[in-house]
């Protein structure tokens, strides 16, 4: 009887182990998807961002780039990283008109928090000090044409 008992309770655990294992895996395997999806996302708004800051890019098809992945990315971003998207757009939204009454100082800000809300979301920002963090968008001039 108690051979049986002991070979019921190895294979109990044996089959709860490697359920265990399987479980694990499985939800390990699907954080690192659903990371690697946000990357792709983020990676597509700061592209589409990116390409608005540089001189001579085509405007219209960065502006349709941004539209698309700020649109997209409440598939996949905390409600925190949505809100700091939404400052910042509604920033550039407003700013973007004849009455300018934001300052470039309130855009680097609004940028920043969106970054650290990003960089946090995808596990980069445990060093990060919104006090000393600094980030702007890197553009470039105008490309002047030879008239020859």
């Amino acid at each position: 009887m108690n051979i049986i008992l002991v070979a019921i309770i190895g294979g109990s655990v044996s089959i709860f182990s490697i359920a265990l294992s399987y479980y694990l895996t499985k939800r390990y395997q699907l954080f690192v998807d659903l990371r690697n999806e946000k990357i792709n996302h983020y990676k597509m708004l700061l592209t589409a961002l990116s390409d608005l800051a540089v001189d001579g890019m085509d405007k219209e098809d960065a502006n349709r780039r941004f539209s698309l992945a700020a649109n997209t990315i409440a598939l996949v971003a905390p409600q925190y990283v949505i809100e700091a998207l939404m400052a910042f757009h509604g920033w550039v939204k407003f700013s973007n008109r004849e009455n300018r009454a934001k300052s470039p100082e309130e855009h680097d800000e609004l940028l920043k928090k969106l970054l650290l809300a990003i960089r946090k979301d995808i596990g980069l920002a445990k060093g990060d000090n919104s006090t000393t963090f600094n980030f702007h968008l890197i553009g470039t001039a105008p490309v002047k044409k030879d008239r020859n």
